[in-house]
């Protein structure tokens, strides 16, 4: 992806985009996969834009436990949370999943208004309403996930977001990870998983591969 098209951008001119670079001191960075970009707990500095990759945010507890995981993608950002609430460290960690591209913007360029008054911060800021709704709607989201009762209600809610109303669905989490987005255990999520399997809801494909037989037995699971 390329700078410009990045939604911090939006309705900047290249001149503009240009001067916005210059003052926010951003830096484009690159990580090789299984490299961290952060830990948990270091101090928040920069908001992160992903340019081309992916990229794992996770958090872990005090005895090591993996409590969430989600992949986040090209043009996804991520960090700002905790940066724009001035937190002394992060709560989450992230990883590069693959080899990955990112445009950093330092916390300061977001901390007071631009000494030169300069147009382009003030649509920027602007700019940051955007971003912080659909991380808004992301949370939301994950919020209707984890109240959707039952393991099968959970599952069937993620498939079914996933799919976009694609039959066949890649998923981006292993197992693993999936059952802590899931919040169940992975044993548990491999059985309810060849339970719906069975029931005709959907046919599992290699490690990751899901197709979807039924979307209206599917929705239902996650309604009732």
């Amino acid at each position: 992806m390329d700078i410009k098209n990045l939604y911090l951008f939006q309705n900047l001119n290249a001149t503009e985009i240009e001067k916005s670079l210059h003052c926010s001191q951003s830096q484009v960075m690159e990580y090789e996969k299984g490299s961290f970009i952060f830990h948990q707990e270091e101090k928040p500095q920069w908001l992160y834009l992903i340019l081309s990759g992916t990229i794992l945010v996770g958090q872990t507890n005090s005895v090591g436990r993996r409590l969430y995981a989600e992949y986040l993608y090209e043009g996804n950002s991520f960090g700002e949370t905790d940066l724009f609430l001035q937190r002394p460290k992060y709560d989450f960690y992230s990883i590069a999943k693959t080899k990955v591209t990112l445009l950093a913007v330092s916390r300061h360029f977001f901390a007071g208004v631009c000494s030169h008054n300069c147009p382009h911060h003030g649509k920027i800021i602007f700019n940051m309403l955007h971003i912080f709704a659909e991380a808004t709607q992301r949370n939301a989201t994950k919020i209707q996930l984890l109240t959707s009762g039952t393991l099968r209600g959970r599952t069937s809610y993620y498939l079914y977001s996933l799919s976009r109303g694609q039959k066949y669905v890649e998923l981006p989490l292993n197992r693993e990870e999936l059952a802590i987005y899931l919040n169940t255990a992975r044993p548990s999520l491999s059985r309810e998983l060849s339970n719906m399997q069975r029931d005709g809801l959907i046919k599992l494909s290699g490690r990751k591969g899901v197709e979807i037989l039924n979307f209206e037995l599917l929705e239902l699971e996650f309604e009732s």
